[in-house]
């Protein structure tokens, strides 16, 4: 168990020199970064567990919705605060890389940025799952929230780096009800390829929609039922 840090800015250029080093050297040692100048202890105090396995991102979500709550955090002190999402993403390392087989190579996957800057925000392997979670819960946050904590989310992506799809439910909902197959457990077989009717189309209608329609005062199931003929095969029965 670990208290919860902040990652200062000497932390993530350290951070930074260990992402370097360790895509050429899988073995290299990581720093310990656990204390000052590199980073500083959260307030309020939180606790969490710096060993625990997480078997999807909803794992990780649920995690830290739980710990956040019990320490009294709100969603609104903390999604802001990229020294903190960089600190659990050093923290938890070993688990977001799959053991370190899984490296990707945009330090933004790991070092987070700030969330005016959205599509680099959203790549952030540990920040967004969290976000859309504490936003949505269960079952609209499935899409992002399905596959394990080291690999990207072609949703998250896609669909969160859009702000004015993202912060309206129900488009959100409409989203979970086209595209995710609650039999399978994960998305649509296509649902964020270029087809027709994918997500990527869904978001390109939808800003169509935005000058002839009042969008954002329509329930999911007026906005599925006005979509064109394209999104037939995608539509819930």
């Amino acid at each position: 168990m670990i208290a919860v840090r902040r990652m200062l800015q000497k932390g993530e250029d350290s951070f930074r020199e260990f992402l370097n080093q360790v895509r050429e050297n899988k073995s290299f040692p990581k720093p310990d970064l656990n204390n000052e100048p590199f980073s500083e202890e959260f307030s309020p105090k939180i606790i969490i567990d710096d060993m625990i396995t997480f078997k999807s991102k909803q794992e990780l979500a649920e995690y830290l919705n739980k710990v956040f709550e019990i320490s009294g955090v709100k969603r609104e002190d903390v999604i802001g605060d990229k020294g903190l999402w960089t600190w659990l993403a050093y923290t938890w390392f070993e688990q977001i890389t799959n053991n370190r087989c899984n490296i990707l190579k945009r330090e933004e996957h790991y070092i987070c940025t700030s969330p005016s800057n959205y599509r680099r925000y959203y790549i952030h392997l540990v920040a967004p799952c969290y976000i859309i979670y504490s936003l949505y819960g269960l079952p609209i946050s499935k899409l992002f929230v399905y596959n394990p904590p080291w690999e990207i989310n072609d949703f998250t992506e896609r669909v969160a780096a859009n702000q004015f799809i993202i912060s309206h439910k129900n488009i959100m909902e409409a989203i979970y009800r086209l595209y995710f197959d609650e039999r399978s457990g994960r998305p649509k077989r296509g649902a964020s390829s270029d087809e027709e009717g994918s997500v990527r189309r869904f978001i390109k209608v939808i800003q169509q929609f935005e000058f002839t329609y009042d969008i954002y005062s329509m329930s999911s199931d007026q906005i599925i039922n006005l979509l064109p003929p394209e999104f037939n095969r995608w539509k819930p029965s």
